[in-house]
């Protein structure tokens, strides 16, 4: 009863403070995130006349910068980190992203997000704001004069210019734009055909999902991210022209899309700091959104948008709020969430696609820390798992070294690399981990491939799209009809060679002649038509003999020859899959007829 007493108390408490507010706003935050209840408290309500005055300065302020003069307060600046301006809005009045900050001194900013009841902004023009400095949040969001959706398709902007002109929640484009709500969103069901086989093969992009490039930065620039996603971009480019392309990235990257196949028709949004990246990613969402029709979405480099969370998580522990590792994960979710969650597919059939590059941890070491050979000690002093330990205590017995090339092959990563699975800890993964649990797929790629040669250098046992998993009625799928028939045993296939112990000699003959179709060196995209008739080849176990007793140059040259059999002996066979993206029974029969026809000429040949 005593319990039962204190809890009325303590309400009547809350609806007596409640009573003497002026007025209560709630509001919906952008993605669809429910805000905390604004409380908005009049001058009344404000014990002392120094307060009254401090609260209509900080109107006035806001009203003489242009900002509507409903604008509440934001507290004062508490912090400079960088780019970054730091604000501590009063208790439950975090404002939304891309709200317009104004500062006493005349400069304008906008809030990029919220953590731990801090906002962080950034500067867009005025007086470069001071320690102490008042600021209030206008009604309006961040706009940019972005381009029309019928204005020509192509071309290159800098955000920092943009941001000079930029509006006060008056014309041009939203830049944090709501996302669109689950009632307007339908099953992902049309493909988006990149050419690089690997890839629609192993984790195929939907139209309307988002997908996350992993890649240690360490790789071979022919062999990275970027390399791959511009690969991709050239293949959408080929086969989808219909898709509109935004791409993300920074002035050399803007100099290499210029001289690629892929930037005549592209817009591309050039950033030169982390925070600009920020604007110019949500900025690209919102142009593609407003299209209509289908849009591509690249970013080039998620990095920046880790700095600038890592400097905001220090502030916090500064400012003494620290908080538990689970929260922390929340938080970061959410963080990311406000850019994942933007790629959908619309009601009407349009559809927002994303592709993000992000650096993942290396498994070499760098610096002083690399070395041509480890010892057990290493390992040992690093903290490594016993499941780790035992297996390289195996191999020291047998008296094999412990070298780079050896870990690798094991999947172990080097003392030193800061790998999560090294000495690095979960936290060093902890942000591709939440990253990873948001998107829609990933594709990894492996330092140790590319080592071996295979390009792209994709992992199959760490890349995959996660459409239409464990559904079974109205399956959304991200790929076509006939790369599913023609892909079904290629994980297993792939998986089942993957242990070299409890591998027999078939499945390793099997995985290699699967490997070799899936190996694309020519940076070409290819056809789905092509991709469907050299898979079958494959999986239906028709390669394997050839692919055994020939090397790379002569697989890779088979592979070609074998193609241009096929559309001699039948030249509407593989346009006519490219087209439909359907493989019926009597196309498959037909095109494996051709395909025994040329190996048995090849074989004759040969032999």
């Amino acid at each position: 009863r005593r319990c039962a007493l204190h809890m009325r108390a303590r309400v009547l408490l809350l609806l007596l403070a409640v009573a003497h507010c002026h007025q209560l706003t709630p509001s919906v935050r952008p993605f669809g995130r429910v805000a905390p209840v604004r409380v908005r408290l009049s001058p009344l309500a404000i014990a002392s006349d120094a307060e009254s005055t401090a609260f209509e300065a900080r109107r006035e302020a806001a009203v003489a910068s242009g900002l509507d003069e409903d604008a509440t307060s934001l507290g004062s600046v508490v912090r400079r980190e960088g780019e970054l301006v730091v604000l501590e809005p009063p208790v439950g009045c975090e404002p939304a992203d891309g709200s317009l900050v104004a500062f006493a001194d005349g400069g304008v900013g906008a809030v990029l997000f919220c953590r731990v009841g801090l906002a962080f902004a950034t500067q867009l023009s005025g007086p470069a704001a001071v320690l102490g400095e008042a600021a209030s949040r206008g009604a309006g969001n961040l706009t940019l004069p972005l381009p029309a959706p019928d204005e020509a398709w192509a071309g290159e902007m800098s955000v920092r210019s943009l941001l000079a002109t930029a509006g006060r929640g008056g014309g041009g484009g939203a830049v944090f734009e709501e996302r669109v709500p689950q009632a307007r969103r339908v099953p992902i069901g049309k493909p988006l055909h990149t050419g690089v086989t690997a890839v629609d093969a192993l984790a195929p992009i939907g139209r309307g999902q988002s997908m996350l490039l992993l890649a240690p930065e360490t790789l071979p620039s022919a062999s990275g991210s970027a390399a791959l996603a511009s690969r991709m971009l050239s293949g959408a480019a080929q086969f989808a022209p219909e898709v509109k392309r935004v791409v993300v990235t920074t002035a050399e990257g803007a100099e290499a899309a210029q001289r690629s196949e892929w930037g005549d028709g592209s817009r591309l949004l050039v950033a030169e700091s982390d925070a600009e990246l920020v604007v110019a990613a949500q900025a690209a969402c919102s142009m593609a959104q407003r299209a209509g029709g289908d849009a591509l979405v690249v970013v080039d480099d998620l990095a920046p948008l880790l700095r600038l969370w890592r400097a905001a998580v220090r502030v916090g522990e500064e400012l003494g709020r620290v908080v538990r590792p689970e929260e922390e994960g929340s938080m970061l979710r959410g963080f990311y969430s406000c850019l994942t969650e933007r790629a959908h597919r619309r009601l009407g059939g349009e559809s927002v696609t994303l592709l993000l590059l992000q650096p993942s941890p290396s498994v070499r070491a760098s610096g002083a820390a690399a070395s041509d050979a480890f010892a057990l000690g290493d390992f040992e002093a690093a903290g490594f798992s016993q499941r780790a330990l035992g297996r390289l205590r195996a191999l020291e017995a047998k008296g094999i070294a412990l070298t780079p090339p050896v870990l690798e092959k094991l999947g172990i990563p080097a003392p030193g690399s800061g790998h999560p699975r090294a000495d690095g800890g979960r936290a060093a993964g902890a942000h591709v981990e939440e990253l990873t649990s948001l998107v829609d797929g990933h594709i990894e790629l492996s330092e140790p491939l590319a080592a071996a040669g295979r390009s792209p250098p994709i992992d199959p046992t760490q890349s995959l799209t996660r459409i239409g998993v464990g559904s079974t009625k109205l399956r959304p799928t991200a790929s076509s009809a006939a790369m599913r028939a023609v892909t079904r045993a290629l994980r297993l296939e792939l998986a089942s060679a993957a242990d070299p112990v409890a591998c027999e000699p078939t499945q390793r003959i099997r995985a290699d002649a699967c490997i070799s179709v899936l190996q694309q060196p020519d940076t070409t995209p290819v056809s789905l038509g092509e991709q469907v008739a050299l898979l079958s080849a494959a999986t239906d176990g028709l390669l394997d003999e050839a692919v055994h007793t020939r090397d790379a140059a002569a697989t890779d040259q088979l592979l070609r020859d074998l193609l241009a059999a096929v559309s001699a002996a039948a030249p509407e066979l593989l346009p006519k899959v490219s087209r439909s993206g359907e493989l019926t029974e009597a196309q498959a029969a037909e095109l494996r007829g051709h395909t025994r026809e040329f190996l048995a000429r090849e074989e004759g040949q040969t032999g």
